[in-house]
């Protein structure tokens, strides 16, 4: 891995930076212990942590890549989850009397990897929470090694979140199989973007006559398929939508984002196109409202909403920070027109952290 991150150096598609080579060196003496014919000590893995665009994602998968063995899996911590769930239902529906299914999915995990990479360790939900202390202790004790990226250190996971005090046995866990290192630097990656990446505009502004540029270019891309309207059926529910091929599909954002959606939805539809254009994003109000808020409606998420003084659009924004991430992390290209600049969209508080994320990301995604 060393001699492929120097020779990014050397073309120029990274510049130096103190805190990434002091990540390439631990993730490469932690290839080598994996790599090893004999394993005589307990591997600990690693846990990179630091603000959006410093390098995590691309430093764990230049690793994951570049890394001569067959037992491993890269996957962004959403899916992970939401795989996890449809084997604990699975099992539930089988008929088979398992008293510790959670164990019995650590196992079987166990038996097809070594390694698992995380993408985006970011805990928001109570029931995940609680599911992951169990199953990380399950996995660890089988042996299975974690490398994973967060925004966060380990001991603000699931900060302020609900019986937070049970998530704690988790941050131990991290911090006893995990090497934890900052990736902090003050360079973000992600909004620099070279000249000869913009292939294509993909941000359209609404009062530059937005709606209109972003039509044009779902017709480009789509060689001047006929826009129609119809719906597609995800997790047995419709979707509306503006037009369609079998690569491109362009939504307005209330389909998406205002009606209740899952995550697991905007997992099926990374999967199934290519390119997605999105009509009408708004600006998300910082105005606050006593709310019932639901924020991504996944099935195995909590039950019951939680009322909360929160900004009138959280919950959108939270299917749109949901929807970016599953489009991102599956290399989809999203064109959107949208009511202000990316670094305007959000007015709120409480996602404020999350949403960071979120602008970073749109603003790498204009090279895809």
């Amino acid at each position: 891995m060393l001699t492929e991150y120097k020779l990014l150096l050397e073309k120029q598609k990274l510049m130096p930076d103190e805190a990434q080579v002091l990540a390439v060196n631990a993730l490469q003496r932690l290839a080598q212990q994996l790599q090893a014919s004999e394993r005589d000590e307990i591997i600990r893995g690693l846990y990179f942590h630091g603000r959006v665009g410093r390098g995590k994602t691309m430093l764990m998968d230049l690793f994951y890549n570049s890394l001569a063995i067959h037992r491993k899996q890269r996957v962004h911590f959403h899916r992970f989850m939401a795989d996890i769930h449809r084997r604990l239902n699975l099992l539930a529906v089988s008929g088979n009397k398992i008293t510790e299914p959670l164990t019995h999915v650590a196992s079987s995990i166990a038996a097809e990897i070594d390694l698992l990479c995380f993408d985006e360790f970011f805990v928001t939900d109570i029931a995940d929470a609680m599911l992951l202390s169990r199953l990380l202790a399950a996995l660890f004790q089988h042996g299975v090694v974690l490398v994973a990226t967060s925004n966060s250190q380990p001991d603000e996971l699931y900060k302020n979140g609900l019986h937070r005090e049970r998530f704690i046995a988790t941050i131990a866990l991290i911090h006893q199989h995990c090497h934890v290192i900052s990736i902090d630097g003050e360079r973000d990656y992600r909004l620099i973007v070279h000249d000869q990446q913009l292939k294509q505009r993909k941000y359209f502004l609404q009062n530059d006559d937005g709606a209109s540029a972003l039509i044009t270019s779902y017709q480009q891309v789509s060689q001047n398929a006929k826009l129609q309207a119809g719906a597609i059926t995800v997790n047995n529910r419709a979707i509306d939508y503006l037009a369609k091929t079998d690569t491109c599909i362009l939504f307005d954002f209330a389909a998406l984002c205002t009606e209740a959606r899952s995550q697991l939805d905007y997992i099926v539809l990374a999967d199934s196109y290519s390119d997605v254009f999105l009509l009408n994003v708004p600006q998300f109000s910082g105005t606050l409202s006593a709310t019932v808020t639901s924020g991504v409606e996944d099935g195995y998420q909590r039950k019951g909403d939680l009322l909360a003084n929160m900004a009138v659009q959280d919950d959108e924004a939270r299917r749109f920070i949901a929807l970016v991430d599953e489009l991102y992390d599956r290399k989809v290209r999203l064109f959107l027109s949208a009511q202000v600049d990316i670094n305007d969209l959000y007015q709120g508080r409480e996602l404020t952290f999350a949403f960071k994320r979120c602008q970073s990301r749109l603003h790498e995604m204009q090279s895809f």
